[in-house]
C-alpha cells in the first residue's frame, strides 16, 4: 500500500499542481482559499490510503503499540496543518500584499505533508502482522 499511496500522491501533485497554475493564469483570478484547498485536497488521498492501512495494521488482535499511536499521531498532523496553513493564508490574504495562487497552493500541500510522511514512515518501519 505504501507504493499505491507513493503513486497517487504524485499523481495528484502532477495533476492538481497543473490545475493549479493554469488556473492561476485565467481571468478572473479565484479567492486565495481557493487555490489553498486544492493544495489541500492535493495529497488528501495519498494521504488516506496510508491512513487507512495504517488503521487496518492497528485493528488487529494485538497490534504494536506504535501502530496505536502513530494513527492518532497522523489525523492530529492532518488537522494541525490544516489549521495552520488556512491562518497562514489568512493572514496573507488581511496584509493586503499579493499572494500568488500557487503560493497559497502550496500551502495547502504543507498541510497535509507531515500527516502522510507519518503514515508512510510507520508503515515502512512497521511489517505488516498478517
Amino acid at each position: 500500500m505504501i507504493g499505491w499511496s507513493l503513486l497517487v500522491g504524485l499523481l495528484g501533485l502532477l495533476g492538481m499542481g497543473t490545475a493549479a497554475v493554469r488556473l492561476a493564469s485565467r481571468a478572473p483570478a479565484h479567492r486565495p482559499e481557493f487555490y489553498w484547498f486544492l493544495g489541500l485536497v492535493t495529497l488528501l488521498p495519498a494521504w488516506l490510503i496510508a491512513f487507512l492501512t495504517l488503521l487496518d495494521r492497528a485493528s488487529g488482535p494485538r497490534p504494536e503499540k506504535a501502530l496505536s499511536a502513530s494513527w492518532i499521531l497522523s489525523s492530529s498532523a492532518a488537522l494541525a496543518g490544516a489549521i495552520a496553513t488556512d491562518a497562514a493564508v489568512r493572514r496573507l490574504r488581511d496584509s493586503g500584499r499579493g499572494q500568488h495562487p500557487v503560493t497559497c497552493w502550496l500551502l495547502g500541500v504543507a498541510a497535509m505533508v507531515l500527516a502522510w510522511a507519518i503514515a508512510l514512515l510507520v508503515l515502512a518501519l512497521i511489517p505488516a502482522s498478517r
